[in-house]
């Protein structure tokens, strides 16, 4: 037999290539569909008593007039909803009132100038690379309509070019200027917005203030404001000239965001029918051509300099300079397979014939022999080469920063005395690793009071995030361990060593299996050098890199990849069809006018994706649900899941499904104990779902905490669960709240920290703020398996059983909507099972490893799938059946048109039902005709008759 085509494979092949043993697909041997009398005639009472007015009796598609009207309403609902935020993220003023607060604010300024603290605040300013250049680039300013200042990391560009400009015009004769500057995070904006007020002399949220999402200090006062990307986006929906704006400046356009990108290509637009508005583009020196021809080779102004020098340090240095050395049985360590050669090394190194052992630029350090390692870093100790042969650097060596953290503290002679450390990280994870074991190692345990360590990640709060500006007390050294959101969108002024992993996390997008993955990528020099110009604020700095000289030089990319080149587009194709500028206009050629468009597959499969979840009509028109998932910053699938949950009152429960979605499981599966991890989690199995043995997890810990925190320690402890994974899930919700607050799916004015205020020890306040009635269903898991089928869909799976079992004994197999042959994944309940309640199963995400994995999964009943997936249901005839299809991708059979016409009836009401409450979010659907009969309809039908399967 050929290797590698044992008798599994050779099934495999069969079923996957020629369908071979397969008693059911999507396409074959379809299921039969009943309605028993009992629940027959519930639904036919219900359908009776509804008002008719814009209800057709046939499926969604259908023509006629109650169509018609219903979609006409839908677009008014739209433009209404646009309006409103273009008055919420924008700001409005009689021209005649604009006029007189401008000279207020003009007299008001004028006697700020001449207190202390101005002068005190304007010495400082002097010293920044960018005060003598001031002159020049307001001139610049004046004299095109786009510029781009660049300038290196700490040069003073974020802070001073849009008080230049204010300044400027704070001295006109009638002063009418009205900046508008845009940051890439939330903290940058934030702290960009209070360094400018403090040097201006004004209050924060005066002259100067900030915007961001759920959250904003300004006034009518306001002439200078930071806000995100995002905010200015969600304006342009209903303000598509910018009115009022007389500059917009986009700060660090090199990190080629989606959102970013997107921003340019409407500005640029704009610019063809605003011919008073100036655009500044700020950037890091690198790549700056590209944006200059993007606008018709518009001017680029270069500020060179930065405030202290940084010395530069790689991998080979580190270990040579602090003396590490590396045990060769040690986790970070290179597999004894891969370094046996190395193992005489001392005799190897001595026989080195040197010119001859020298290796081409661009192999790699792992492929050396001893010899060519030693004649490239011919500089460093036997020692040091040792350690860097047997190291394994694609791993992230938590000991060596460990290491290298305690030399820089203990104050070795060669390195300056005082200042911060800030550390460079992938992720939440890799922070939390760190974070753990600099507190297990001895020097920091016993002189922990000399030491603040904080964490600096995008998922914390604003109040957690500003820490890292504030100065510890003297004696006190401030760690910060960060993602690479601390690599341009904020400066923390008193960092001097700065120590670079190389590493960053980056979603990726697989269009062809339409999966998404978070990898773990070598960053481009480009990052590499904003790194290292975060040292050097307060005196001459050092950056340590933890990969060799080489691999800097010859591995690493230029640029970073452009996200919107790697990532999912449904996002930014929402944002496209809900801007006015590109009404009526094809989503493709809108998009071809992007700095670096994207590939065109990837925008049709994220048109398909969003037709499919009702984000997108068949007309690739917007519908109110694609407007409001558009809304959230979560990815569409799980919006959708929060705004069902707020609609049939089971929201405490789609919260917490919707942010283990989000972020992550809180089950664990250590190195050694995978197999008992596994088994506990399979201890908290419920109704066949991931997603609600997950959510019986959650609300078990908090039962645990009820009791104390040592129980819920020792809860966390003997189920394998992640206690700050659980924290950061109850922080999600707070989260959630206050966004289906703010867009009014639930009780308007509800904020984070009100949610905060009434959580504690035995509930996380989700359901006490929110009140009972927005939770009653919060129990029903056959109801809260359905809201998973209206979010994930079309993310279905059918369960099939092979007329030939499987060479290895497996009972199942499962086969996605494209006949691809999925695994369920190890530590999956459903992993293994023995027998399933029903056929289908809806899943988030596939991932591939050495197979392609459902990650986690839920089994769902016929009746969900009929009722909340897809565009709607048809009845049609087929050689005596009757077939009742759920888009083109479900079908069932049944012997009873009238049950199927009746469940295709109530599918109709239901979506008519949705469309009006997503179209007005405050409507009350328990006071409203048909909402609560409607309603309570689809919850019996789907509760009592859960699994109805032949």
């Amino acid at each position: 037999m050929a290797e590698g085509l044992d008798p599994e494979n050779i099934f495999m092949l069969l079923q996957e290539k020629l369908g071979i043993g397969v008693t059911s697909a999507f396409d074959a041997n379809i299921k039969s569909f009943k309605m028993d009398s009992e629940m027959q005639e519930i639904v036919r009472n219900t359908l009776e008593s509804l008002e008719t007015k814009n209800l057709s009796n046939g499926s969604p598609g259908d023509s006629g007039e109650g169509c018609l009207e219903a979609v006409e309403e839908e677009s008014t609902n739209i433009a209404s909803l646009k309006i409103a935020n273009s008055i919420k993220y924008s700001y409005h003023c009689d021209p005649e009132e604009m006029l007189d607060m401008n000279q207020i604010i003009k007299l008001g300024h004028e006697v700020k100038k001449i207190t202390p603290e101005y002068s005190r605040m304007q010495a400082i300013r002097k010293n920044l690379p960018t005060w003598n250049h001031r002159n020049q680039i307001l001139d610049f300013i004046a004299e095109n309509q786009v510029v781009i200042i660049s300038g290196l990391t700490g040069c003073g560009k974020s802070t001073q070019v849009p008080q230049y400009i204010l300044e400027e015009a704070l001295q006109e004769e009638e002063f009418a200027a009205n900046i508008v500057c845009t940051q890439p995070r939330r903290i940058s904006a934030m702290s960009v917005a209070k360094r400018v007020a403090e040097e201006m002399a004004e209050p924060l949220g005066g002259l100067v203030g900030y915007q961001i999402r759920l959250e904003s200090n300004t006034s009518n006062q306001t002439r200078l404001l930071f806000c995100t990307i995002g905010i200015l986006l969600r304006r342009l929906e209903g303000d598509p000239t910018l009115e009022h704006v007389s500059h917009v400046i986009i700060d660090e356009v090199h990190e080629r965001s989606s959102e970013s990108d997107f921003l340019l290509m409407i500005v640029r637009d704009i610019l063809k029918v605003c011919k008073n508005l100036k655009v500044i583009l700020m950037s890091a020196t690198m790549n700056t051509s590209l944006f200059s021809e993007y606008f018709g080779v518009c001017p680029i102004y270069d500020i060179p300099g930065r405030l202290f020098e940084v010395e530069q340090f790689f991998l080979e240095d580190v270990i040579d300079q602090t003396s590490y050395v590396m045990e060769m049985d040690s986790h970070y360590a290179r597999p004894r397979s891969e370094t046996r050669h190395f193992h005489d090394l001392d005799r190897q190194l001595h026989t080195s014939s040197g010119r001859s052992d020298e290796a081409k630029p661009t192999l790699p350090d792992a492929k050396l022999s001893p010899q060519q390692l030693k004649a490239r870093y011919s500089g460093l100790k036997t020692s040091s080469l040792k350690t860097l042969a047997a190291m394994e650097c694609e791993k992230i060596n938590y000991e060596l920063i460990v290491h290298l953290i305690e030399w820089i503290v203990k104050q070795d002679r060669q390195v300056p005395v005082k200042g911060a450390i800030l550390v460079f990280l992938p992720g939440y994870q890799e922070i939390q690793t760190l974070y753990d074991l600099i507190f297990e190692c001895k020097e920091f345990s016993r002189n922990s009071l000399n030491f603040k360590i904080i964490p600096l990640h995008s998922s914390l709060s604003s109040e957690e995030q500003y820490s890292v500006f504030l100065k510890p007390e003297e004696g006190v050294t401030k760690i910060v361990l960060s993602t690479n959101i601390a690599e341009t969108s904020i400066t923390i002024d008193d960092i001097v060593y700065v120590i670079d992993t190389g590493r960053m996390k980056e979603m990726r997008f697989d269009q062809v299996k339409s999966m998404e993955s978070l990898d773990m990528v070598w960053t481009s020099r480009t990052n590499t050098l904003q790194r290292m110009g975060r040292a050097g604020r307060v005196q001459a700095g050092k950056c340590f890199h933890l990969f060799t000289s080489y691999r800097y030089r010859y591995h690493l990319l230029e640029q970073p990849v452009p996200e919107i080149q790697r990532t999912c587009l449904e996002q930014l194709v929402l944002r496209t069809k809900v801007m006015t500028l590109f009404k009526n206009q094809d989503i493709q050629k809108v998009l071809l006018g992007l700095i670096e468009p994207p590939p065109p597959e990837a925008v049709v499969g994220a048109v398909k994706r969003l037709t499919d979840l009702g984000a997108l009509d068949s007309n690739q028109e917007l519908t109110p649900l694609g407007y409001h998932v558009g809304s959230l910053p979560v990815d569409v699938r799980i919006g959708k899941l929060m705004l069902f949950g707020a609609i049939f009152k089971c929201l405490d429960s789609t919260l917490t499904m919707a942010a283990t979605l989000s972020f992550k499981s809180p089950f664990i599966s250590p190195f050694n104990c995978k197999k008992e991890a596994t088994d506990k989690k399979k201890e908290f199995s419920t109704s066949f779902s991931d997603h609600l043995t997950m959510l019986k997890a959650y609300e078990e810990w908090y039962k645990a905490r009820a009791v104390s925190s040592h129980k819920a320690s020792t809860f966390c402890k003997d189920n394998f669960l992640s206690h700050r994974t659980l924290q950061m899930l109850t922080s999600l919700k707070h989260q959630y709240v206050e966004l289906l607050s703010n867009i009014g799916f639930i009780r308007p004015g509800i904020r984070q920290r009100d949610v905060l205020m009434l959580s504690n020890k035995a509930s996380d306040g989700v359901k006490l703020v929110t009140g009972e009635e927005a939770n009653v269903n919060s129990d029903n898991t056959a109801l809260l398996s359905a809201m998973l089928v209206a979010a994930l869909y079309p993310n279905v799976i059918e369960i099939i059983t092979p007329l030939i079992r499987s060479y290895r004994g497996s009972r199942y197999q499962f086969k996605t909507k494209d006949h691809e042959l999925v695994n369920i994944h190890p530590s999956s309940v459903n992993h293994k099972q023995i027998t399933f309640p029903g056929h289908y199963l809806v899943y988030h995400e596939k991932v591939k490893t050495s197979k392609v994995y459902l990650r986690d999964c839920t089994v769902v009943s016929q009746n969900s799938l009929l009722l909340f997936a897809g565009g709607g249901i048809t009845i049609k005839n087929s050689y005596g059946r009757i077939l009742v299809y759920v888009d083109d991708l479900i079908r069932f059979q049944t012997a009873d048109r009238k049950g199927a016409e009746l469940i295709r009836d109530l599918r109709t009401a239901l979506d008519h039902l949705l469309s009006q409450k997503i179209s007005q979010p405050d409507l009350d659907l328990q006071t409203y005709p048909n909402g609560k009969k409607v309603i309570d309809c689809i919850v019996n039908l789907i509760t009592d008759h859960h699994f109805e399967y032949d």
